[in-house]
């Protein structure tokens, strides 16, 4: 009887080991913790390996944001028939997100990798389409959704950096402070 080899890992899989290997090590220790030999060893694969799929390390964190990306543009996507609610909800999303994934969502929004340019502006695509969809229904002023969300991102992103890198003053309550944000945008979104 001849021993049995063990499969080859497919292509696929070696990938998503790969890029889920590299998100855990960067919630876990930091975005210095990826290097080409760690990853690949949390992967349990060749280092070889990060090459033949990304091109090397500057490929593999390219890969990493944008599949941080399709996550957040699903995170955030919000389907409440009422489109106040669906404003508020994908809001409180986007800061979910970025508590539950602090170290990627900061990589995200460096300039030390770029997403897939497609990806990246699906993302921001969910909210110009929370706007549309606002707007038809009358709970969002008329004008140019694009800008109306562009507005809208420009609130929530610096209030949750400022959360994440608690440079807001110590007696303010982020959660509440967000909270607050929120209302201030749909005050300010409103006809």
């Amino acid at each position: 009887m001849s021993p049995t080899k063990n499969p080859r890992t497919r292509a696929t899989e070696v990938r998503a080991n790969l890029l889920s290997a590299a998100r855990t090590l960067l919630e876990r220790e930091g975005p210095s913790a990826l290097t080409v030999r760690a990853v690949a060893t949390e992967a349990g694969v060749a280092p070889m390996g990060v090459y033949n799929h990304f091109d090397g390390k500057d490929g593999l964190l390219d890969a990493v944001v944008t599949d941080g990306f399709r996550d957040f543009s699903t995170h955030i996507a919000a389907v409440d028939a009422d489109a106040s609610a669906r404003l508020l909800a994908s809001g409180h999303r986007y800061r979910e997100f970025a508590l539950a994934h602090p170290r990627l969502y900061e990589l995200m929004f460096s300039t030390e990798c770029h997403a897939d340019d497609e990806v990246a502006a699906a993302a921001f695509g969910v909210l110009v389409d929370i706007v549309r969809y606002g707007q038809a229904a009358g709970v969002i002023r008329d004008g140019d959704p694009v800008a109306l969300a562009a507005q809208t991102w420009a609130c929530v992103h610096g209030a949750v950096s400022l959360e994440l890198t608690s440079a807001h003053p110590p007696f303010v309550d982020a959660a509440a402070n967000y909270e607050n944000v929120l209302l201030l945008i749909a005050r300010g979104l409103a006809p």
